[in-house]
């Protein structure tokens, strides 16, 4: 077992031995803007680039699971292990994270301010709990495993402003209401998208299967 030992300091660029990274920074990141800093963590790098002015979210895609990851909403699907660990600013202290193996991806996310927030009242984790598994959920933000297989179809529900990440390629058709002419999302596998929520219908097309990572931020 290894440990990754992050440390929010007064250096806005840190690693575990203390020192500055040269291997990430903030001009590598996949999103920026107002609300969010995302970035993937180099594979061979065991130091992080993270400010000490904002919360951040560590999501770790492992090839399989250091324990079996039972998961009744998708049976008999051999998936990556995700592991999601919250870093509080405030805390200012070093924090290790146990991990069995090298992860295959590290994706950080640095909160740096609220977005506007829509109305919630059609959760898909409790309209459609088949596709939609709470990984990670404290006060600030919810991360769920979403997953449909060839051609499945889930309600129309509403959507948090919130990160995605995906784990394989996205062939899917998405309506805003229902009885509303679907519109394609398409995606390859690894790319993370951001987006400010709203309501929305996700069908899978026959193509492959749909398995995503969501970073839900939370209204205060």
């Amino acid at each position: 077992m290894r440990l990754a030992i992050i440390t929010f300091a007064v250096l806005a660029l840190v690693g575990v031995t203390g020192s500055p990274s040269p291997s990430a920074t903030p001009s590598d990141a996949v999103i920026d803007n107002d609300y969010v800093h995302v970035f993937v963590q180099p594979i061979d790098s065991r130091n992080v680039a993270l400010s000490h002015k904002f919360d951040a979210l560590c999501v770790s895609v492992f090839a399989a699971a250091p324990k079996v990851q039972h998961n009744k909403n998708i049976p008999g699907q051999p998936l990556p292990y995700v592991q999601a660990d919250y870093f509080d600013r405030q805390e200012q202290q070093i924090m290790a994270i146990p991990m069995e193996s090298d992860p295959i991806k590290s994706i950080w996310i640095e909160f740096k301010s609220e977005p506007p927030q829509s109305p919630f009242d059609r959760d898909a984790v409790k309209l459609d709990p088949q596709h939609n598994l709470v990984l990670f959920e404290n006060s600030h933000v919810r991360v769920v495993r979403v997953h449909f297989g060839l051609g499945e179809k889930g309600p129309v529900v509403d959507k948090r402003p919130r990160v995605i990440i995906l784990l394989t390629d996205m062939h899917a058709d998405v309506a805003r209401r229902e009885g509303d002419p679907p519109s394609p999302r398409d995606g390859k596998a690894g790319v993370i998208q951001w987006s400010l929520g709203g309501s929305q219908a996700t069908m899978n097309r026959n193509e492959t299967v749909l398995d995503n990572i969501v970073v839900e931020i939370k209204a205060k």
